[in-house]
């Protein structure tokens, strides 16, 4: 997904979260959602960056029995992000990625040893000690869920990545970008200024983001039916023939596309941002 990498950079879509107050002592973070392939905290898609002169991290995985859960609901720390990826297995498990910043490495263990991540009726939740001007901490997830799942995901500055899935997926973020590649299923996706990207998925899609790229990216084998609208200062490009010829129609003022019919399966949306579509590239 070498790629991807470089078309979330190009559209502005891998996100660097804006710089902290003095008390937090966060710099800031970069996503690249490619390496949501990989799976492991060692390479995983979101980067903090810190001021503090020492950082710890470790590594936790449980198995989560879904018997009698409808639906997961994930919280994500304010730093930290989220990686979901399907399997074919009945059960979830879930990967903790637990990082600690600090003036000093005492200081910064027993940060690490007070983060707890709960897991209780579907819902997962982190928490630990305030951050202030002496300490933080944040941690990335990575859940496998079985493809169908019902999935709720809320995050700030740290993003979702979401790969193989075909359930139904509710996810929101901050500044932070939300990447969804190779799935199908039902998307309500939603961003302030993160950004969202959209590469090889099916299904009903409902994607929108006030101030971040919508960037869509589907296999040349015909367009789905898409409809795509933005405002104020945003711009829709559309870089295949079809757009230009009766397949696509667009409002007068070029803010509106239609493709394939007005009964959209996939619904784009921006106010003060850029909406591109264009192929995937494998």
């Amino acid at each position: 997904m070498k790629s991807l990498a470089l078309a979330l950079t190009a559209m502005a879509v891998l996100a660097t979260t804006a710089f902290a107050a003095p008390a937090r002592q966060i710099i800031g973070g970069e996503q690249d959602h490619s390496l949501a392939e990989v799976g492991d905290c060692e390479h995983f898609y979101k980067t903090t960056f810190t001021s503090f002169p020492s950082q710890v991290s470790d590594r936790e995985q449980t198995d989560l029995p879904l018997a009698g859960v409808e639906q997961l609901r994930v919280n994500a720390t304010p730093e930290g992000g989220i990686s979901i990826r399907g399997w074919n297995k009945p059960n979830a498990r879930l990967i903790v990625c637990r990082t600690a910043a600090a003036l000093t490495r005492p200081q910064a263990l027993r940060v690490l040893g007070a983060i707890r991540v709960s897991h209780l009726n579907g819902e997962i939740t982190a928490t630990g000690y305030p951050n202030d001007d002496t300490q933080a901490w944040w941690v990335n997830m990575i859940l496998y869920v079985p493809r169908r799942a019902a999935v709720d995901v809320h995050a700030l500055n740290g993003g979702v990545a979401i790969r193989n899935m075909a359930g139904r997926i509710t996810a929101h973020a901050t500044s932070g970008g939300i990447s969804v590649a190779q799935s199908s299923g039902r998307y309500k996706l939603s961003t302030e200024s993160g950004g969202i990207t959209l590469d090889r998925i099916s299904g009903e899609i409902e994607a929108i983001s006030r101030e971040g790229t919508i960037a869509l990216k589907i296999p040349h084998a015909g367009l789905p039916t898409i409809e795509a609208k933005t405002a104020d200062g945003g711009h829709i490009l559309c870089t295949f023939k079809d757009c230009e010829s009766g397949l696509g129609v667009w409002a007068p003022d070029r803010k509106t596309l239609r493709i394939n019919g007005s009964l959209a399966h996939i619904r784009l949306s921006t106010i003060g941002a850029p909406i591109l579509i264009g192929p995937a590239t494998y």
